[in-house]
């Protein structure tokens, strides 16, 4: 069935379309990639989705179609903790939630109504759990783990947060409903890989349909089963995911191109019969010619932006065959260390990526490199002929009246203005872009403009920090080309697995005050942490400070009794039941964020049964294993 089905939809501001004659249908449980530049009118197709925008055409819903957007400007009960926030979603049991926090602050303070609160607070409690309050509590914990908000920080007020984490508590919130159909507008921002890898499975597993707006194209490879893109005013439709849409797409533009010249080809030689013919004995024919090319619905030459393979990006002066060595180096701040014992050699033309969750020490270790942050163990030392370009996180320019291409021509006076002007148009700044002062550009042009001087301003190495921040797919992929025929040396920093993918010779991983070198792109660097993840949480983590269970006289505790129940195993054979256990108990966990299981009560108390049993089992065989380890 369709959730949605459109005809001739268009949306226009002022006088220009966003885009027009849009035709389109979305069937249950589709995952649908949007793409297109900035500004090309993804949003406001969800706005009109939403009911928010007026449009031309017709837009079909299905009867009572529930859809989740994330909110522009999202609002929080007063004085709400972070997980009462997130169950905010379901008002009534926010509602209850507050007042049982509320009777609890009570009772500390009681006096003479204690008997009365204790009253009220066993029928809150009632009605909390017949509405499956803390299923929805344990949901809400999960998903705020999952994008990255640890469950000590879940009983914080809302009033300390700031912004940025606001936002992403709104996000948890929107994550707690289970609607027809998510409208999700680049929702893997401000999550690090594991929030990413966390929203991808949840989306996975989710039974509603989507559309997705990201300039994440590995997200976007992953989840949508067909790619809708908004381009020069147009609404194209490919049925595959990103990947295999851009491969569709540039089918379609040659086949366009093709067709564009054999209708150029066409009309020339028709124009140059009746030039000829047009006043002597063929004047009848060249005036029936003349009607026909008259009446010709003349094709639009296809976009095609300059090609960066065709311009020259020379790194300067060649430095040494070995740009950088790094010995034993540590990082950190005073007491703290964020990774130690690094050791690595990069060569020239060399480009490595560096990723990690947010608060590695990927900046730290950019800045060790620059000279800005000391080491706290050992040497980092730079090659010979070595010429350094920076891009920081955060970049200002000097001249904000300066233009695109005056900014060029200070980086690099011997070039001509064709070729400068053919560099610019290389990374998308097109017409009378190149001309206008930088003061009124996007983050995404700003960037882009400043990494274009950087290419072409003789440096030899580049530093890059998260370089995709802000920019849209087209820009990512001018990089992508750009930096593929750059002859320098690279250090990039970035959580885009795809742009990584596409230029990273090795991988420096940093995590957990370690750092791990390894050969190939992101898809191979995640997959070995991956594996070291697993390898730690199989191995036991008895607590050194547990004392062994002591029985004071018959008859035993509930713990004793059942810890003897493994006194027969092997210590190996205690070991793999302890860890085959903990596997189960995080199958568990993982279950409870599922929509066929949190809105099922019978699953919900089958699988909340299940886990406290296993968790009994899990104490009593660390009583043993512990008591074996005494």
């Amino acid at each position: 069935m369709s959730l949605l089905a459109a005809s001739k939809l268009g949306k226009q501001v002022g006088a220009r379309f966003l885009f027009r004659d849009a035709e389109f249908t979305l069937a249950e449980g589709v995952r649908v990639g949007l793409i297109g530049a900035n500004g090309t009118g993804k949003t406001s197709l969800f706005r009109v989705i939403l009911g928010d925008d007026d449009h031309e055409g017709t837009l079909s819903k299905k009867r009572g179609l529930r859809i989740a957007a994330l909110e522009q400007d999202p609002r929080f009960p007063e004085g709400c903790t972070v997980r009462e926030a997130v169950v905010s979603s379901d008002p009534e049991i926010a509602a209850l939630e507050r007042e049982l926090r509320e009777i609890h602050h009570k009772l500390e303070h009681s006096g003479d109504e204690t008997d009365r609160l204790l009253s009220r607070l066993s029928e809150v409690e009632t009605r909390f759990e017949s509405r499956g309050g803390y299923e929805v509590e344990h949901r809400a914990d999960k998903i705020l783990e999952g994008i990255g908000f640890p469950a000590e920080r879940h009983d914080e007020m809302m009033a300390t947060l700031s912004g940025g984490e606001r936002g992403r508590v709104a996000f948890a919130r929107l994550l707690m409903m289970e609607p027809d159909l998510w409208l999700l507008d680049e929702p893997t921002n401000h999550l690090d890989i594991d929030g990413i890898l966390f929203l991808e499975q949840f989306l996975i597993d989710s039974q509603a349909s989507a559309i997705l707006v990201s300039h994440d194209r590995t997200f976007l490879d992953r989840l949508s089963h067909e790619t809708w893109e908004i381009e020069a005013g147009k609404f194209w439709q490919y049925p595959a995911p990103y990947t295999r849409a851009r491969f569709l797409r540039d089918e379609r533009i040659k086949a366009a191109r093709r067709e564009y010249d054999n209708q150029a080809t066409f009309i020339d030689k028709e124009s140059e019969y009746i030039r000829r013919y047009g006043a002597g004995q063929r004047a009848r024919q060249a005036a029936g010619r003349l009607k026909r090319l008259e009446r010709l619905d003349r094709l639009q030459r296809p976009e095609e932006r300059a090609r960066v393979m065709d311009l020259n990006l020379s790194a300067g002066e060649s430095p040494g065959a070995k740009i950088l060595k790094i010995q034993d180096l540590q990082v950190g701040y005073g007491p703290r260390v964020l990774f130690k014992d690094l050791n690595l050699e990069l060569a020239r033309g060399e480009v490595i990526g560096v990723a990690g969750p947010n608060g590695a020490g990927k900046t730290s270790f950019l800045k060790v490199l620059l000279d800005e942050l000391p080491p706290q163990a050992g040497v980092v030392q730079w090659g010979g002929r070595v010429r350094k370009g920076v891009l920081s996180q955060h970049e200002h320019f000097d001249d904000e009246d300066t233009t695109p291409y005056k900014y060029l021509r200070q980086a690099d006076p011997m070039r001509t203005e064709q070729q400068l002007r053919n560099l610019l148009g290389a990374m998308l700044f097109i017409g009378n872009d190149v001309d206008k002062p930088v003061r009124v550009l996007s983050g995404g042009e700003r960037k882009r403009l400043m990494l274009t001087r950087l290419l072409i301003e003789g440096n030899n190495v580049l530093l890059l920090d998260e370089p995709t921040n802000h920019l849209d797919v087209p820009s990512r992929e001018a990089l992508e080309l750009a930096l593929a025929v750059y002859e320098g040396t690279l250090i990039v920093i970035s959580h885009d697995r795809y742009f990584v993918e596409q230029v990273a010779d090795r991988m420096l991983w940093i995590e957990g005050g370690e750092a791990h070198l390894t050969e190939g792109g992101f898809a191979q660097a995640l997959e070995k942490r991956e594996k070291r993840k697993a390898l730690a949480a199989a191995k036991p983590k008895p607590d050194p400070s547990k004392k062994p269970v002591v029985v004071s006289a018959p008859p035993p505790s509930a713990a004793v009794k059942a810890a003897t129940r493994f006194s027969k195993l092997k210590t190996q054979e205690l070991e793999s039941r302890i860890m085959a256990t903990e596997e189960r108990l995080k199958v568990l966990q993982e279950a409870f964020a599922k929509p066929e299981v949190y809105l099922n009560a019978g699953k919900t108390r089958d699988v909340k049964d299940e886990e406290k049993e296993l968790r009994a089992e899990l104490a009593a065989l660390e009583t043993e294993y512990q008591g074996r380890r005494e």
